[in-house]
Order: structure tokens, then sequence, then C-alpha cells
């Protein structure tokens, strides 16, 4: 018989999947240039690695939030766990470009199938005051499995073959898709901070039930679209992610290949050493970024937006001296402030999401986010970066991509009275 997990384990086995997650989402961008030479591909096919990704991704994210706010979200993550892995492995195994852009479509479905009903899943474990804290534990896998993708892409695929790195980062998921399918799924809405009660004058006579018909009329996802929009917060929220996954993407899929093409180090040493760097500079970022917006979300309910918005736009003189600065001694701490930052809004904005949902509708809210921020971010940036590679080289696209971040923090700055006013009226639809 299925049994929920505890919180803690609910929490440490889906932070484990997420890292599982970014690793085989970014092992193509640490081996980006052997796939390019073992397959005579351009930059812009090698955008498409990234691209043939996220458009699927993107695409069924909103489906399968619309699934899990009515079926088991253990179950839908598991299947989604058990499709990228295997995935993941045949990636190793296509014999030509093609086939392997079609590897990564289905880890585009596998992966959106799992990641937007586990904040939905979290949200049920922990109460609001938490959820910052929980979700940039969560998150922090983001970072880690991203160095872990870089190095085993860049160091195993320069002493093994590229092919390698898929067959190692596929078998892991599976043991842990079988254990979520075991899991049954924790009551809905329970933690949601009790609303205000209304009393009701004894005068007035009580409203007669409405038939059972009349209730089952109402079209529940008409409803559940409209009070999203209604959310402005939400709006502002999931426009900045969509420009920072837009500039994160894109450098995340093209610095390795940059460190090693521009500033001439060699791709292993690039991709271990940016990869290091990613890993202690999300996770320090992401984990501050929870504590320290939970510590002041107590005194200022706008706080998640306002320190994420700080954080982005403070990132830009330190990604101008990464990008730019031919010495070592300054490109690699730039990154590093650059990395931290701009991880540091991970917890934040989604648990201020996840915190003006309710909970029947929240895993299709971030669903509708995921397929907004990456249709409109990192399914274009890295396809778009490769074509500019070929006119002016990367130095100028990367740049202007970097730039983008500042425009995402001053879009969370100008909502933060939406941001008021969502949490001074409730999470009621």
């Amino acid at each position: 018989m299925r049994k929920a997990p505890s919180p803690g384990v609910a929490l440490g086995v889906l932070t484990g999947v997420n890292l599982l997650n970014y690793v085989d989402r970014y092992i193509p961008a640490g081996a980006l240039p052997l796939i390019l030479v073992a397959f005579g591909a351009s930059d812009a096919q090698g955008g498409l690695l990234q691209s043939m990704f996220m458009l699927p991704y993107a695409i069924v994210s909103p489906l399968a939030g619309a699934l899990g706010d009515r079926s088991r979200r253990f179950a839908i993550a598991g299947a989604g766990v058990l499709i990228w892995s295997a995935a993941t492995f045949g990636s190793g195994l296509a014999p030509t470009f093609a086939v392997l852009l079609g590897a990564r479509v289905l880890i585009g479905v596998g992966e959106a199938s799992y990641t937007v009903v586990t904040p939905s899943l979290l949200g049920d474990y922990y109460p609001p005051e938490r959820r910052a804290r929980v979700l940039a534990i969560f998150y922090a896998a983001l970072p880690v499995g991203s160095a872990i993708g870089f190095a085993v892409g860049g160091a195993v695929g320069t002493h093994l073959g590229w092919r390698w790195a898929f067959y190692l980062a596929g078998v892991p998921g599976l043991a842990l898709a079988f254990l979520m399918l075991s899991f049954s799924d924790p009551p809905r809405g329970t933690k949601e901070a009790p609303g205000p009660v209304t009393p009701r004058s004894p005068a007035a006579p009580s409203a007669p039930a409405a038939p059972p018909a009349a209730v089952s009329a109402a079209p529940p996802k008409v409803v559940s679209w409209r009070s999203l929009l209604k959310r402005r917060s939400y709006v502002f929220n999931v426009a900045s992610q969509t420009v920072y996954t837009f500039a994160m993407g894109g450098l995340a899929a093209w610095m390795p290949t940059y460190f090693s093409r521009v500033r001439g180090l060699p791709l292993a040493r690039a991709s271990i050493i940016f990869g290091a760097i990613v890993c202690l500079a999300g996770f320090a970022g992401t984990l501050l970024g929870g504590q320290l917006s939970d510590a002041m979300s107590r005194r200022n309910k706008t706080a998640p937006f306002l320190l994420s918005g700080m954080a982005l736009v403070a990132s830009a003189p330190f990604t101008i001296l990464a990008i730019l600065s031919p010495s070592p001694a300054i490109f690699w701490p730039a990154m590093f402030v650059t990395l931290a930052l701009l991880f540091f809004n991970t917890g934040p904005l989604n648990a201020v999401m996840a915190n003006v949902l309710p909970p029947d509708m929240r895993a299709r809210g971030f669903g509708i986010s995921t397929m907004s921020i990456h249709l409109g971010g990192d399914a274009l940036s890295p396809v778009i970066i490769g074509f500019a590679s070929t006119l002016f080289g990367l130095r100028l696209p990367i740049l202007l991509t970097g730039m983008l971040l500042v425009v995402a923090g001053l879009v969370l700055l100008c909502g933060r009275s939406a941001l008021a006013r969502d949490i001074e009226s409730g999470a009621s639809a």
C-alpha cells in the first residue's frame, strides 16, 4: 500500500531528483565543442541542442500542471523521471545529430512532467512562512546539478568521449523514479494559513445549497486562468523570470565554450572551473536568498521582490568584468559574484509564487509559469546566441545577454506594490 513520505524524506528525494534534472540538462553545454566536432555541426546547430530540449519542456509544462492539480503528483513526477533518464542514456547512442536532437525532445517532456508538480508537493508539506527556505534547499540542486553537468560533459567527454557522459548520467534516475512511483501524495491545502472568517448574522436566513448540476456547470479551468491574471504579482514574477531565464539559459549553454574558445582554456579545465564556481556561488546564493527572504518577509511582505530585484540589478558590473576582462584573476571572481547574485532570487520568487496561489491551482500556476519563462526564455537564447556567434563571434552576444539581467531586476522592483496587494487580499480565488 502506498504511503506519503515524511516531509524530510519528500524534500530529500525531490531535491536529489532535481539535482539529476540539472545534471542531464547541462551535460551538452559542457561537452558542446566535442559534440559539434563529432557531427560536423555549426554553432547555430549547437544552440538547437538546448532549444530542442526547452521547447517541449515549455509546451508540456502547463499540461502537466493541470494534471497535477487533479491527479497523483508523485506518479506524474516518477513517470517523467523514467522518460528523461532513458532518453539521457539514449543520447549517448545517437548515431546522428538529428537523433540526438530527438532525444533532447524526450528529455524536455520528462523533465516538464517532474518540475511543475514538485513545488505544489512541497507546498503541501510546509507552511507559507517556511517555504522560501524549503524551496531554496530544493532549488540549490540547480547550481550543484548544473555544475556536475558541466564537469561531466567537459571532463568525462574529454577523457572517455562525450557519449560516456550521457551513459553515466542516465542510470541513477531510474532507481529514484521507481521510488517516487511508490509514494502517495500528502493532503492538499492542509498547510495553508487560515483565512479570515466572516460571521453570519443570526437574523439572516441561510442560503439554500446549490444543486449539484449548478455546481458542476462552472468551468473550473477558465476560472483558474482568469484568477492567475488577477494576481498581478504573479504576472510581474513570470515576466521577470522570463527575461532572467533568457539570459541565464543562454549564458549557461555557451559559457564553457566561451572560456575555451575566446579565453583559450582547455575545455576540461574550463568546464570544471566554471562548474565549481556555479556550484559554490549558486549554492551559497540560493540558500542565502531563501533565509533572508523568510526573515525580512516578517516585517516587509514585498521583501522577495525587493531583494531579488536589487540582486539582479547589482549583478551588472560583475557580469561585465566576467565577460570582458582578459585576466583569470578578475574574470573568475567576478563570475562567482555574478552567479551568487543570480541564484539569490531562486527561493524567494518561487516561494512567493506558491504563497499567492491557492492550493487547487498551484500546479497549474507553476505550469503556466514554466511554459512562459522557457518559451520566451532559454528555448530561444541558446540558438540566438549561436546564430549571432556565426556573425559577430561569441563575445558581443554573451555580453548583451548578460545585461538583460538588469531588466529582470527592474521588473521585480516595479511589481512590489502588486505583491503587497496580493498578499493583503490573500490567496482566495
